[in-house]
């Protein structure tokens, strides 16, 4: 008799096989460390210092992270979520030294920039994060690091984003940012279609005074406080072009400039009900609610698009909507990457006799 325990892990990397089945140059590494597994590698960098360039490595999902990885080299670095319940594919503290590196549907602890140990020079360019959710800090370009090229989109950010001086050219677009956005660069930087959720206020700093403007479009600003609070825009000036504020409690969200702040404002709708779909103001935990420490999972009815009749679906610029879904982009709630099709084994056989055949049914979706 034979149990298989095996076949949850087998089938969730299937999905992963399916879409990269014309893909011939690249190597694909699982790694795994949950119970009975047979992987090669059950750590991120042991996995990294045996990869090719430019080979993926997908993390299975698991109760237990896979370490902190120093990544020295182009990887495609894929999970199954960042959190849907049991299924959340989790690593430690990253920290980048290479160009053209990809994290998809990851639950990452932080992410930083760093010359050593770096086996080329900077400027390291084509930094991509989609669908991951980064709980402390994410630093981009520190350490007096150049890198150009960067988008993340559809994260959430728990510890909001710091954008060095040295990142040039960043995309940060359709993910929900908690609390603070802080740049040392406006020219190349593009802030839009994020929803912003604070507590007791929201902090976006512009600490390019120098060079420009940063500029903030079609994003929402979200608290719930029991009185009037403020979206605080420090230092530098401000352009901010058809964002949303909403305070789900009992007073208004409004913009305030430091002393040495200020701001324009065009195509606002202040202190305007999104209407998303199914949130609820009386549970911390929901997005609407009063929590600091919000979590996707918890909530998991939570659903930010938004009703037929939210002004948000035409108030952004031209008449596009505002928020996470802007121009049809396909935010993912739990961190399931886009594009990639979700295999999950629903029934299987618990044992079979040698040579026997095995019985099971499973479930697939396209993101």
């Amino acid at each position: 008799m034979k149990t298989l325990t095996f076949f949850r892990k087998v089938f969730l990397f299937c999905s992963l096989g399916l879409f990269l089945t014309n893909i011939e140059a690249q190597t694909i590494i699982t790694i795994d460390n949950n119970a009975n597994s047979t992987t090669t590698y059950t750590t991120i960098q042991d996995a990294h210092d045996n990869a090719a360039d430019n080979d993926i490595i997908y993390v299975q999902p698991s109760g237990t992270s896979y370490g902190n990885l120093n990544i020295t080299k182009p990887l495609t670095i894929v999970g199954r979520s960042h959190s849907e319940p049991g299924k959340i594919s989790t690593i430690g503290a990253v920290s980048v030294r290479s160009s053209n590196v990809e994290f998809k549907g990851l639950f990452i602890s932080s992410i930083t920039w760093s010359l050593t140990g770096a086996p080329s020079p900077p400027p390291y360019t084509g930094f991509r994060l989609y669908e991951c959710e980064v709980s402390s800090t994410f630093n981009l370009g520190t350490f007096n690091v150049p890198t150009d090229d960067s988008e993340i989109r559809g994260c959430i950010l728990r510890a909001g984003l710091f954008v060095d001086d040295n990142a040039s050219n960043v995309l940060v677009s359709n993910n929900i940012i908690l609390s603070t956005l802080s740049t040392e660069q406006t020219l190349t930087l593009v802030v839009a279609n994020n929803v912003f959720r604070g507590t007791s206020s929201i902090t976006i700093n512009n600490n390019d005074v120098a060079n420009g403007t940063l500029i903030l479009f079609n994003n929402m600003f979200i608290l719930n406080s029991g009185s009037n609070r403020f979206v605080n825009l420090n230092n530098g000036p401000f352009n901010l072009s058809n964002n949303l504020t909403y305070n789900y409690g009992f007073g208004n969200l409004d913009y305030v400039a430091n002393a040495s702040g200020s701001f324009t404002e065009t195509g606002s709708l202040n202190n305007t009900d999104p209407l998303f779909t199914n949130v609820d103001n009386t549970v911390s935990q929901s997005f609407a609610g009063t929590s600091s420490s919000y979590d996707s999972a918890i909530r998991p009815e939570d659903d930010l698009t938004l009703q037929a009749g939210s002004p948000a679906l035409t108030g952004g610029g031209g008449g596009s909507e505002m928020g996470l879904f802007n121009n049809g982009f396909n935010y993912s709630k739990l961190g399931v990457p886009r594009g990639l099709p979700t295999l999950d084994v629903i029934s299987y056989d618990g044992a079979v006799p040698k040579n026997g055949n095995i019985n099971v049914t499973v479930t697939a979706k396209a993101n």
